[in-house]
């Protein structure tokens, strides 16, 4: 059942870096074998909060995706990586290009 202008009011967000935040949070939340209930007790914030995040529906502010790192035991950037390692955490996948014009190295998406 669809709740009345829930889809307004939490636009879901389909970057690649906020499918790779739901992604990681979920997985890793998984992997310790807590309920979104736990982790949101274990980071003061309300359940809804955490599925609002891994529904990648919810912005969370840099102080919130800290505390998220710190309690699931991983570096922050390991939050947003994309590609998944033996150690179970995923690391960015870096690509560089040369720029035409310059010649110089430049990032590639």
């Amino acid at each position: 059942m669809a709740r009345s202008g829930f889809e307004e009011r939490f636009p879901a967000n389909s970057s690649l870096v906020a499918k790779a935040l739901v992604r990681n949070v979920r997985r890793l939340r998984k992997d310790k074998g807590w309920t979104e209930d736990e982790l949101a007790a274990k980071l003061r914030i309300d359940q809804t909060a955490v599925s609002l995040i891994e529904n990648a529906r919810s912005n969370p502010t840099l102080q919130t995706l800290e505390q998220i790192a710190v309690c699931l035991s991983v570096r922050f950037i390991d939050l947003f990586a994309t590609h998944p390692q033996k150690s179970g955490v995923c690391v960015p996948k870096i690509r560089f290009g040369v720029d035409a014009a310059s010649g110089r190295r430049k990032l590639v998406s």
